[in-house]
C-alpha cells in the first residue's frame, strides 16, 4: 500500500523537480510539502525515500533563490520522517556544502543545517548520531585559522542549535564539552564582533549542561578575561557571557557571583561607555535572575547606577536640576565623590553616554522590582536622584527614568496593600455596569487614607515620598508640556500613580498642573504616535485626582477644568469621550455627594456648582443627541446623566422636562433600555431629585419597566426589579390600582415550579412594597400571586434570600388582615398535602413550617390553633415519622414567640423523641427544644444543660449531641438579655462537653462557643484565649474551630479590633504537637485569609514558616496497613498537608504581595512531586495564579526557577496507567494532564521571552514535547487516535476565548 501511494503521489513530483522551468520546480517542492504534511501520511519505502531525498538535496544548488528557500522548508518537514541512514546522508551533504567557497551555496546550506537540527527528533539515538557526526566537523571549522569568517559564524550558529536541541546528551558527554571549550573559547577573542557574539551563544547554551569541571574552567577563564590588564573588547566579551549565563543558568551563576560581581562593578567604572553599558546590562540581568545570590551586592549595584545615571560629560547645563535641588536641599549632597568616576574630557562626536544613563535606569528598575524588602531605603536614596533626572535631555533615557520611578510607585502600592490604578479607575473598555464600582472607589480610598495614617511617620516610605512631592510636581510640570508626546503621556501616568500611592497629596500643586493641562493637550491629536492615548490618560488622571482630593482643593480650578471635560465629551476619539464621561461622573459625585454626612464634609450647597453642572449637562445631552455615537458612548452618556440627576437634580430643575423626555425615549430603545433602567433606579434611590415632574416621570416609567419583566434577558429582568424596588420605596411614589395590577400581572407568570429561584426574592420584594404602599391590593395579590406562591413551596428554598423574602411576604399579607391568618394557615397545610405525593425529602416540611410560623407572628388565634394541632400529633402514637417531624418543627417555630412552659408535659413528650429511630425526627426534637427555650428560658435551659452534661453511655452521648444542637438554636435566636444569662451558665458546660474525640460534638460545641463570643467579645474572647493553654488537645482544637467560625461569620468592627492582636496566638497552634489541633489551626488560617486577610497581614512572617512546615511529608504519620496478603502505606498527615496547600492557594488571592516568593515557590515546587494528585493540581493552579498576577517580581522569581519545574511536571505528564486501570482512574489522569497543559500554556504565553530553548532548555524541551503531544501518556483508544498537539491547541483556544 505504501509503495503504491509513494509512486502515485511522489514520483510525478520528482519528475517536475527536474523541469527547466523554475516555477515548476518551486511548485513541485510546495506540493511535496503538502503531501508530507497530510494526516494520512504513510512512511515511504526505501527506494522512494532515497530518490526524494537525492532530488531535494540536488536543488540546494538551484540557481533560483526562491527554489532554494523552498528546499529548506521541505527539509524541515522531511527530516522527522527519514530513516536513520538518510538522516546521516543529509548531515554529511550539508556539512560538505557549508565548507565550499560558493557563498550562496554555503549560506543556504548553513540555513538548511540549522533547520534540520531544529526539526531532528529528540530521541537519544538521533542525538548521539548528530552530535558525533556534526560536532567534530563544525569544531574543525571553528579551530581552523584559515577558515573564512562566514564559515565560522555559520558553524558556531549550528553548534549552538545542536547543544540547545540535544542538551540532555551533551550533559553526559564530558569529552565533547572539553572539545567545545577548547575550540570555542579562543573565538571569544576574535577580531570580528559577529564571531564573538556567536561564540558567546555557544558557551551560553553549554552553561546549563556543562559538568562542574567544565563550568569551573569557564569561570576561571572569565575571571582572567575580566582582569584590568586585558583590552576592552576582551573584558566586554567576558561580561556579556556572564549576562548570558544569568539567562541560561542563573542558579549556577549565582554560586560564582562572589568572584564575578565585585569585578563587574569595578569594570563599570572604567572610562569606556560601551563597556559601562555592557556591565550595567549584565548587572540588570543578574539582579532579575539571581535575586537571592546577588543580595550582598545589591547596594553596591544601586550606588553604581545612581552614579552613572548622572553620567553626561557633554552637557554642562543643569539649570533645571539646580532649581529642583532648591526644592529639596538634600539632593545630590553625597554624590560629589562619585563624580571622580566620570571623565569630563568628552566631545559631542559619537556620544554614547546616553546608553550608559539608560542602562543605569534599567539597573535601578531591576533593583526596585526585585528587592521589595529594600523599599524604604530605595525611596530615600533612589527616588531623589530619579526626580532630578526627570529633565534628562535624551528622550529614550528620560522615558526609562520615568518608567523606573513608576516601578518604585508600583512597589509602594504593593508595600502598603493599596489599590492599583486600574482598580481605582476601572477600565475604559468595559461596560457601563462597572461605572458605579469605579465611582464608589472614592469611598474606599478615603477609608484607606484613615487606615494608613500610621504610615505617615518619620522614615516610612510614604513620609519620604511626601517630602519629595514638591520636587516631583515641579519637575513633572515641565515635562507635561514637553515637545515630546510620549514624555507628556508618561508624565501624566506618573502623576496618576503618585496620587494612587499617596491617596491624594497634590493639594498644593493642583492649580499648577491644571494650568498646564490645556497646553499639554495641544497638538496631541495630530501627533504621529501616542497622541491618541494622551488625552484619555490625562482624563484618567483627572478622574483619580478628583476621586482622592476634597473639592475645596480644586474649587478654584473648576473654571478651567470643566470646559476641558465638556469639550472632551465632544471629542471624535472614542476612548477620550468615554473617559470624559467617567471623569464628569466622578466630578459630579464628589462635588455633590449623597447623604448628609458626605454633603456636610465640605459644606457643598445646592446651587454652589450649578454653573459647572449645567456645562456638563449641556455637553452630555448634545453628545447623546448625536447620531454618530456608538453604543458604549451612549451608555456612558446616559450613566453620566443619571449621576447628574441623582447627585444634583435640584440644580437641574429647569432641565427636568428635557431630561425625562430623553430618558423616556431611551427606555423604549432596545439598545439603550438596559442602562436607562439602571439610571432610573439610581435616580429613584436618590433624595435629591424630586418634584411633581419627577414623580410623574417615575410613575410613567414604572409601567414601561414592568413590561420588561417578560423579556428573556435575565440581566434586564433583574435591573427592572431593582428599578421597581427603588421606585416603590420612595415615599412620594403612590401607585394607582391600575399600575399595581399591571405589575402583579407581569409578575404572576414568573412564579412557577420551573422558575429561576434567584428571581424569587426580587419578585416578592416588589409585591411586598405594593402591599406596604396600598393594603387594598391584598385581594389582587390573593387572587393572582398567592396560588403561585403555594405552588413553589415544594422547591428547595429552605434558606437564603428567597426564604427571607417569602416569610416577609407572608407576614405582610397576613398582617394586612389578621383575622384571615387561620385561613392562610389552612391553605399552607393544603399546599403541603398537595406536595407530599410529588416531592421526596423533607425540605417541603421545613419550608411550610417556617411559613406557618411567619403567619402566626401576626395572629394569636392562628398560633393557638397550630400549637394545639402539633401537640395532638405528638400525643398520638399512630402518626407517621413525617407528621411527627412536621409537628416538632411547628413547635420550634412557635416556641420563639410563645411560652410553652405552661403546657404540662410538653417538654417530656418532645425529649422522648431523642430516642426516635429517625435521625430527622431527633434533629427536629432538638430544634423544638432549643426554640421553645427562647420563649421560656427559665424552664427549658436547665433541661438542656442537664443533657449536655450527661456522658455515661452511648444513649447519654446521643442526648448530649442533640442538646448541643438545641443550645445552638437558643443561642442563635435568643435576645441579648437571654444570651447574657445563657453564656455564664453554659460556657464551662460547653468545654466539658467538648472533652471528647467525637468530632461532631466538638464541631457543634465550637459553633455555640463562637456565637457566644460574638455576643460579648470583650468578655469571652479573653476566656477563649486562656483555653489555648489547656492540656487537652480536644479543647485546643475546639477553641480553634470556634475562632474559625467567628472568622467566617459576619462580625462587628469592634470584634475584629479585639481579635486582631490575639489572632496570632490562636494560629500559633500550627506548631502544636497534636495532629487534630494543627488541622483546625490550618482551617482557621485559611478562613482568615479568605474572609479577613487584614487581620493576619502583619503576622505572616510568623505564620508562614509554620504553614510551610505542614506541607512536608512526615514520616511519623506514615503507617503500614495490612490488606489481605498485601501491605499498603497510609499517610495520616495527607489531609492536613492538602489543607496547608489549600491555604497557600488562598493566600495568593488576598495577600500575595506579602509573601516571600522564593520560600513560597520552594513548597509549590515540592508539591509537584507529591504522591497525591489533589496536591499536584493545587500546585499547578498556584503557578497559574502566580503568572496571571502579571507582576514583575513574580516574573523574575518564577522565571529563574522554570528549570526546577521540568522534572516533576514531566514525570507526571509521562506517567502511564496500567492496562487494567478503571474508568475513574483514567478520567482522573486525563484531568490531571489537562491542568498540566493549562499551566504550560499560561507559562509560555505570559513569560514570553523567559521560556526559551537557550534560557530554560529543560523546561523548553518539556513545552516542545507537550506541543507535539509526545509527552502525554494517556490510556485508551480515544487518546491514541487524538492528533499530536490537539490537547495543547484545545487548551490554548479555551484560554484565548476566556480572556
Amino acid at each position: 500500500m505504501s509503495s503504491s501511494w509513494s509512486h502515485t503521489g511522489i514520483a510525478p513530483l520528482l519528475e517536475r523537480m527536474k523541469s527547466q522551468d523554475a516555477d515548476f520546480r518551486f511548485m513541485a517542492l510546495n506540493d511535496l510539502i503538502t503531501e508530507l504534511s497530510k494526516d494520512s501520511y504513510i512512511q515511504m519505502d526505501d527506494n522512494t525515500e532515497n530518490n526524494t531525498l537525492r532530488q531535494v538535496l540536488a536543488l540546494m544548488k538551484d540557481s533560483n533563490t526562491e527554489v532554494k528557500n523552498m528546499v529548506v522548508r521541505c527539509l524541515a518537514i522531511l527530516v522527522p520522517r527519514l530513516r536513520e541512514k538518510n538522516m546521516q546522508h543529509v548531515q554529511d551533504t550539508l556539512i560538505e556544502y557549508i565548507s565550499v567557497n560558493n557563498d550562496e551555496l554555503r549560506d543556504i546550506a548553513a540555513l538548511a543545517l540549522k533547520t534540520v537540527t531544529a526539526n531532528m527528533p529528540a530521541r537519544s539515538s538521533y542525538a548521539t548520531i548528530a552530535l558525533n557526526k556534526l560536532t567534530p566537523k563544525l569544531l574543525n571549522h571553528v579551530a581552523d585559522a584559515s577558515a573564512s569568517q562566514e564559515l565560522l559564524i555559520d558553524s558556531l550558529d549550528i553548534l549552538a542549535e545542536l547543544i540547545t536541541k540535544f542538551a540532555a546528551v551533551v550533559t553526559g558527554a564530558a569529552s565533547l564539552q572539553n572539545a567545545l571549550l577548547k575550540s570555542v573559547v579562543p573565538a571569544m577573542r576574535h577580531s570580528r564582533p559577529a564571531v564573538r557574539k556567536r561564540s558567546l551563544t555557544v558557551l551560553g547554551a553549554l552553561g546549563p549542561c556543562a559538568t562542574s569541571d567544565i563550568f569551573t574552567q569557564l569561570s576561571v577563564q572569565l575571571s582572567s578575561d575580566l582582569a584590568p590588564k586585558n583590552v576592552v573588547d576582551t573584558r566586554k566579551t567576558a561580561v556579556q557571557l556572564i549576562a548570558i549565563f544569568a539567562r541560561t543558568c542563573p542558579r549556577r551563576l549565582g554560586r560564582r557571583l562572589p568572584e564575578f560581581m565585585p569585578t563587574i562593578i569595578e569594570t563599570a567604572k572604567y572610562d569606556d561607555d560601551e563597556l559601562r553599558e555592557t556591565c550595567l546590562q549584565s548587572i540588570e540581568l543578574i539582579l532579575l535572575r539571581c535575586p537571592a545570590e546577588v543580595t550582598p551586592f545589591v547596594n553596591a549595584s544601586i550606588d553604581l547606577a545612581i552614579t552613572l545615571i548622572k553620567h553626561d560629560p557633554n552637557y554642562a547645563g543643569f539649570d533645571d536640576d539646580e532649581e529642583m535641588r532648591d526644592a529639596d536641599d538634600t539632593f545630590g549632597q553625597d554624590d560629589d565623590e562619585d563624580d571622580d568616576l566620570i571623565d569630563d574630557d568628552y566631545s559631542d562626536d559619537d556620544d554614547m553616554s546616553w546608553k550608559v544613563r539608560r542602562a543605569s535606569a534599567k539597573v535601578l528598575n531591576a533593583a526596585l522590582t526585585s528587592r521589595p524588602e529594600l523599599l524604604t531605603q530605595n525611596v530615600g536614596n533612589v527616588a531623589p536622584i530619579l526626580v532630578t533626572r526627570f529633565s534628562e535631555r535624551e528622550e529614550s533615557v528620560r522615558l526609562e527614568i520615568l518608567d523606573t520611578f513608576l516601578a518604585l510607585l508600583k512597589q509602594m502600592q504593593l508595600y502598603a496593600g493599596g489599590p492599583q490604578a486600574t482598580e481605582v479607575m476601572g477600565s475604559s473598555s468595559v461596560s457601563s455596569a462597572n461605572q458605579a464600582a469605579a465611582i464608589a472607589a472614592a469611598g474606599v480610598l478615603k477609608r484607606k487614607r484613615n487606615e494608613t495614617d500610621a504610615d505617615h511617620v518619620q522614615g516610612s516610605p510614604r513620609s519620604q515620598l511626601l517630602v519629595l512631592v514638591p520636587a516631583i510636581a515641579k519637575a513633572l510640570n515641565r515635562e507635561i508640556i514637553s515637545k515630546s508626546i510620549p514624555t507628556r503621556h508618561k508624565s501624566f501616568v506618573v502623576l496618576r500613580e503618585l496620587v494612587i500611592v499617596l491617596h491624594g497629596g497634590l493639594e498644593a500643586h493642583i492649580g499648577t498642573i491644571l494650568a498646564h493641562t490645556e497646553k499639554a493637550l495641544k497638538g496631541a491629536e495630530s501627533a504621529a504616535s501616542g497622541g491618541s492615548n494622551l488625552k484619555a490618560d490625562v482624563l484618567g488622571f483627572f478622574r483619580v485626582l478628583i476621586l482622592t482630593h476634597a473639592p475645596k482643593s480644586f474649587d478654584d480650578q473648576l473654571p478651567g477644568l470643566v470646559p476641558i471635560l465638556a469639550a472632551s465629551i465632544e471629542d471624535k476619539l472614542h476612548r477620550s469621550c468615554v473617559e470624559a464621561f467617567l471623569t464628569c461622573s466622578q466630578l459630579v459625585s464628589v462635588l455633590r455627594p449623597l447623604g448628609t454626612a458626605a454633603a456636610g464634609a465640605h459644606g457643598a450647597r445646592p446651587g454652589q456648582y450649578k454653573t459647572y453642572l449645567l456645562q456638563i449637562y449641556a455637553a452630555t445631552v448634545a453628545r447623546l443627541n448625536r447620531l454618530d455615537s456608538d453604543q458604549e458612548i451612549k451608555e456612558r452618556g446616559i450613566a453620566c446623566l443619571g449621576v447628574l440627576l441623582a447627585h444634583a437634580g435640584d440644580d437641574l430643575a429647569e432641565k427636568h422636562r428635557e431630561c425625562f423626555d430623553l430618558l423616556t425615549a431611551r427606555l423604549t430603545n432596545e439598545v439603550t433600555r438596559f442602562i436607562t433602567v439602571k439610571v432610573i433606579t439610581q435616580i429613584a434611590a436618590s433624595p435629591i431629585c424630586a418634584g411633581a415632574a419627577f414623580d410623574a416621570f417615575l410613575r410613567d416609567s414604572i409601567s414601561e419597566v414592568a413590561t420588561l419583566l417578560r423579556k428573556s434577558n435575565r440581566q434586564l429582568r433583574l435591573a427592572a426589579f431593582d428599578c421597581l424596588t427603588a421606585a416603590l420605596s420612595r415615599s412620594s411614589t403612590k401607585l394607582d390600582t391600575a399600575s399595581s395590577n399591571l405589575i402583579l400581572a407581569e409578575v404572576q407568570p414568573l412564579i412557577n415550579t420551573d422558575m429561576d429561584m434567584n428571581l424569587l426574592p426580587h419578585i416578592l420584594r416588589s409585591v411586598n412594597l405594593i402591599l406596604l404602599n396600598d393594603p387594598a391590593t391584598r385581594e389582587p395579590v390573593r387572587v393572582s400571586v398567592l396560588p403561585h406562591i403555594y405552588s413553589v413551596l415544594s422547591l428547595p428554598i429552605a434558606q437564603g434570600l428567597a426564604m427571607e423574602s417569602l416569610l416577609e411576604f407572608l407576614r405582610l399579607y397576613a398582617g394586612a388582615q389578621p383575622a384571615s391568618a387561620p385561613e392562610t394557615v389552612e391553605e399552607l397545610l393544603a399546599a403541603l398535602e398537595a406536595a407530599k405525593g410529588s416531592v421526596s425529602g423533607t425540605h417541603v416540611y421545613s419550608t411550610v413550617s417556617r411559613c406557618i410560623g411567619a403567619v402566626c407572628t401576626v395572629s394569636d388565634a392562628a398560633s393557638v390553633n397550630v400549637a394545639a394541632q402539633a401537640t395532638a400529633t405528638l400525643e398520638s402514637s399512630s402518626n407517621k415519622d413525617t407528621d411527627v417531624y412536621f409537628a416538632l418543627l411547628l413547635l420550634g417555630e412557635l416556641g420563639r414567640s410563645n411560652d410553652f412552659s405552661t403546657h404540662a408535659g410538653l417538654l417530656d413528650r418532645v425529649l422522648r423523641f431523642y430516642t426516635a429511630d429517625s435521625e430527622e425526627v431527633k434533629m427536629a426534637a432538638a430544634f423544638a427544644v432549643g426554640n421553645m427555650a427562647v420563649g421560656a428560658l427559665a424552664v427549658f435551659l436547665p433541661a438542656i444543660e442537664q443533657h449536655v452534661r450527661a456522658r455515661s453511655d452511648d444513649k447519654a452521648s446521643s442526648h448530649r449531641f442533640l442538646s448541643l444542637h438545641a443550645l445552638k438554636e437558643l443561642i442563635t435566636h435568643g435576645s441579648g438579655e437571654q444570651l447574657a444569662v445563657v453564656a455564664d451558665q453554659v460556657w464551662p458546660v460547653l468545654f466539658e462537653a467538648c472533652e471528647t474525640k467525637e468530632e461532631g460534638v466538638r464541631s457543634i460545641g465550637a459553633e455555640c462557643l463562637a456565637r457566644l463570643t460574638l455576643s460579648e467579645p470583650i468578655k469571652f474572647l479573653a476566656l477563649l484565649q486562656e483555653r489555648l493553654r489547656s492540656p487537652s488537645a480536644s479543647v485546643r482544637a475546639t477553641v480553634l474551630a470556634a475562632i474559625r467560625f467567628t472568622l467566617s461569620t459576619e462580625s462587628s468592627a469592634a470584634y475584629d479590633e479585639l481579635l486582631a492582636p490575639a489572632l496570632v496566638d490562636f494560629l500559633a497552634l500550627l506548631s502544636d504537637p497534636e495532629l487534630e489541633v494543627r488541622r483546625n489551626a490550618t482551617f482557621a488560617l485559611n478562613s482568615a485569609a479568605h474572609n479577613k486577610p487584614y487581620l493576619i497581614r502583619d503576622h505572616l512572617v510568623t505564620l508562614l514558616p509554620l504553614l510551610y512546615a505542614e506541607t512536608h511529608v512526615r514520616t511519623e504519620l506514615l503507617r503500614k496497613v495490612s490488606m489481605g496478603p498485601f501491605q499498603i502505606v497510609t499517610d495520616d498527615g495527607l489531609d492536613l498537608r492538602k489543607n496547608a496547600y489549600e491555604t497557600m492557594y488562598q493566600l495568593l488571592d488576598s495577600l500575595w504581595s506579602r509573601l516571600h516568593l522564593p520560600d513560597y515557590l520552594d513548597r509549590v515546587i515540592a508539591g509537584l512531586s507529591d504522591s497525591d494528585d489533589g496536591i499536584k493540581t493545587l500546585c499547578y493552579l498556584m503557578i497559574i495564579k502566580l503568572v496571571e498576577l502579571r507582576s514583575s517580581v513574580v516574573r523574575t522569581v518564577l522565571g529563574a526557577r522554570l528549570e526546577e519545574l521540568a522534572e516533576p511536571v514531566g514525570a507526571t505528564l509521562r506517567s502511564k496507567l496500567k492496562d487494567t486501570a478503571t474508568k475513574q482512574e483514567i478520567e482522573k489522569q486525563v484531568e490531571l494532564q489537562r491542568f498540566i497543559y493549562k499551566m504550560l500554556v499560561v507559562l509560555t504565553r505570559e513569560l514570553d521571552g523567559v521560556v526559551s530553548s537557550v534560557g530554560t532548555p529543560k523546561f523548553g524541551a518539556l513545552v516542545h514535547e507537550a506541543k507535539c503531544g509526545t509527552a502525554t501518556a494517556l490510556v485508551g483508544a480515544g487518546a491514541q487516535s487524538a492528533q499530536p498537539g490537539a490537547l495543547w491547541r484545545e487548551i490554548e483556544a479555551s484560554l484565548a476565548s476566556s480572556s
